[in-house]
């Protein structure tokens, strides 16, 4: 096992999230799934950064700054919270199958970059 890789997939998904608020979902699953990590693992991993206060301070430096809206970020975790439920419990009881999961992380990536590219650049 590569805990060099690891940690650099870490660190970038990490930057990506200080910068953009995109990381775990779009950048660290396809670097862990490239690297040979099967994808429930890759989802448990990322579900673990969120777990993981790891966000706090860059949260709190935006928070400085006043761009932290507190009701839409409460209401967005809750939504979360009912959302992460439904999905792991789809998966782990086999009504998604892994070739599925693939599938739904292969077209939100296209069509997050179609969407990107095509309107705000």
């Amino acid at each position: 096992m590569n805990y060099l890789l690891f940690i650099v997939i870490g660190l970038v998904t990490g930057i990506s999230i200080g910068i953009i608020g995109i990381g775990a979902g779009i950048l660290m699953m396809p670097l862990l799934i490239a690297s040979g990590v099967p994808i429930h693992t890759a989802v448990a991993s990322g579900l673990a950064l969120q777990l993981v206060p790891q966000s706090l301070p860059g949260l709190l430096l935006y928070h400085k700054k006043g761009h932290v809206n507190w009701t839409i970020s409460i209401c967005t975790i809750i939504g979360s919270l009912f959302g992460i439920t439904i999905g792991a419990y789809l998966v782990n009881n086999e009504y998604v199958k892994e070739k599925d999961m693939y599938r739904y992380l292969f077209f939100i990536l296209l069509f997050s970059t179609l969407y990107i590219g095509l309107y705000h650049l």
